[in-house]
């Protein structure tokens, strides 16, 4: 291992864009057969879906950055940004950080489901709706359970890993990239609107792609992936913890909704916050940018 590590550091940036890429094409269709082989393909049984979740998050996600990372770098955990110490303070003010601005994203959602594209590019306006309404009665169905065994599995699934492979690849390895070709302010933004494209959910465009930003300065400031990870995590875990007591009878408020309609005045002051609260952590982490 000692004699591959690091063997491709002085790759161009073309070179380790086109490769992280084809590296994630090559474990996205591997694990996608595997999960055929063992399931037929089967796509209306919930076990299958979740297991071709599994495999697809890991594939995708999690192995292209962990295996390139040995390529680019000698130090690959430094290369990720994973051998920092991460203080408790730190991950209770970015959790709170996260749970002020539900209605803030919530507002954002609200208005970017209002989008009209012009006439002529209606077909392309009806695809959108149809895989957003998809993309909805796959997560609903993935979500809806109904013991304590099957919330910890979706906290597993679809919290848990996600989270880890998504900041690994996204700001991990594509912002790492990226920032020695543009700087390190570009990269963010453009990891973060091919991180809320991947989705496919366009009418959640807008307030992922913010929040997918906001990741990626986290690691910018602090130079600590695990941050933006947690952060991931959480905003993951609060959705699927929600989605559990609704499906299992108890009564609560719509919190998709928070901060919209009746409630709008949450929605604008939990903005506030969230604009204060940047600021904050862009002076906490006393950052100094060298791009």
């Amino acid at each position: 291992m000692n004699k591959i590590r690091g063997i491709l550091s002085q790759s161009g940036i073309a070179s380790k864009l086109l490769i992280l890429i084809g590296t994630t094409c090559f474990f996205a269709v591997f694990g996608t057969l595997i999960w055929t082989i063992f399931t037929h393909g089967n796509t209306t049984e919930i076990g299958s879906l979740k297991l071709l979740q599994l495999v697809q998050s890991i594939g995708m996600f999690v192995l292209p950055p962990v295996v390139l990372s040995y390529f680019w770098s000698e130090k690959p955990m430094q290369f990720l940004h994973l051998d920092r110490k991460t203080k408790w303070s730190d991950l209770f003010y970015v959790g709170l950080f996260m749970i002020i601005a539900i209605p803030f994203i919530n507002l954002l959602g609200d208005l970017n489901q209002h989008l009209v594209l012009p006439k002529a590019l209606g077909g392309l306006e009806t695809w959108m709706k149809t895989s957003e309404e998809q993309a909805t009665q796959l997560t609903e169905k993935l979500l809806n359970v109904h013991n304590v065994q099957g919330l910890f599995l979706n906290i597993f699934l679809i919290a848990l890993i996600p989270a880890l492979g998504e900041e690994l690849i996204f700001r991990g390895a594509l912002q790492g990239v990226i920032k020695d070709w543009k700087g390190v302010k570009i990269a963010i933004w453009i990891s973060a609107v091919i991180f809320s494209s991947i989705h496919f959910q366009f009418y959640g465009f807008v307030p992922r792609m913010l929040m997918g930003a906001f990741f990626g300065y986290l690691l910018y400031w602090s130079g600590n992936i695990w941050l933006p990870i947690a952060a991931h995590f959480l905003n993951n875990m609060i959705a699927i913890i929600f989605y559990y007591l609704k499906y299992n009878g108890y009564k609560l408020p719509d919190i998709d909704t928070i901060g919209t309609g009746s409630s709008l005045w949450i929605g604008i002051a939990s903005g506030s916050l969230v604009i204060f609260g940047f600021f904050w952590f862009q002076k906490r982490f006393q950052f100094k940018s060298t791009d």
